[in-house]
């Protein structure tokens, strides 16, 4: 391993890193014979500091930003409302891949991922770090993410994922949870998204027979995704009817 370069030279190595996409953050770690947690501890402890854009500051800046260049810079998020759901094997990242996830923006068509769209799908289903990386490049694009049990389920178990596929964290994001504000305001025999659905008249949440979970999971079925994969478009679907109704009860947006 390279020892931690000093000077100039850590200047360079912030800038590349500073740069470089994940990919290219992954090639400058095998360069240099680090690991990914090891780059991150050499840029944090660097002292050299960041532009407001996220690259490394080479020069001093003006805060004062003219009116021409601020319709001229492009955002780094849609200030948008997506619904999220996925599918995966089980409810444990340690004891489970994910099959499926849908990221719906608001009024758009659903942005669908499904495991068996990838290479490893074939010989080497139990690595999903590729879709896992998919989603969160996705994911981050979004300013606030709509779930039902999301806080519980969905989002610590991608940041599992992410965290065991070498991914950098989600950025700080909106997250209004649907289950929680059912919680503290309605008072009805079950909070789980088909119940809340049917109750208000919001559609059909469909229903999918755990065996298709089998079948996709252990045989790559590709029927068998394809009802899982119609199931999660239909969640996220559903969620964001019950989302707009639901609104009107939501005091704050916390961030995630």
């Amino acid at each position: 391993m390279k020892k931690q370069p000093t000077g100039k030279a850590l200047e360079e190595w912030s800038r590349r890193w500073d740069d470089a996409d994940h990919t290219g953050k992954l090639k400058l770690c095998e360069d240099y014979g680090i690991t990914y947690g090891t780059a991150r501890h050499w840029r944090s402890d660097s002292g050299i500091p960041l532009c407001p854009n996220g690259k490394t500051a080479t020069s001093p800046r003006s805060m004062r930003v003219t009116v021409d260049e601020l319709l001229a810079m492009r955002p780094t998020i849609n200030l948008d409302f997506v619904t999220f759901d996925i599918e995966t094997s089980n409810l444990k990242a340690d004891f489970s891949i994910l099959l499926s996830a849908v990221i719906k923006p608001f009024g758009q068509d659903p942005i669908v991922f499904r495991a068996d769209d990838y290479p490893t799908w074939e010989n080497d289903r139990a690595n999903d770090g590729a879709i896992t990386r998919d989603i969160s490049d996705e994911l981050r694009k979004h300013a606030i993410v709509v779930t039902h049990y999301g806080d519980r389920f969905d989002t610590p178990y991608l940041r599992a994922k992410m965290m065991k596929h070498g991914l950098e964290p989600l950025p700080q994001m909106f997250g209004i949870d649907t289950w929680k504000i059912a919680r503290a305001n309605f008072q009805v025999s079950s909070r789980r998204l088909k119940n809340l659905v049917r109750y208000f008249d919001l559609g059909e949440k469909g229903q999918v027979d755990g065996g298709l979970w089998m079948d996709a999971a252990y045989n790559g079925g590709r029927e068998a995704m394809d009802e899982i994969v119609a199931h999660n478009i239909v969640d996220c679907e559903v969620l964001e009817k019950l989302a707009c109704v639901s609104f009107r009860y939501l005091r704050s947006i916390p961030k995630y």
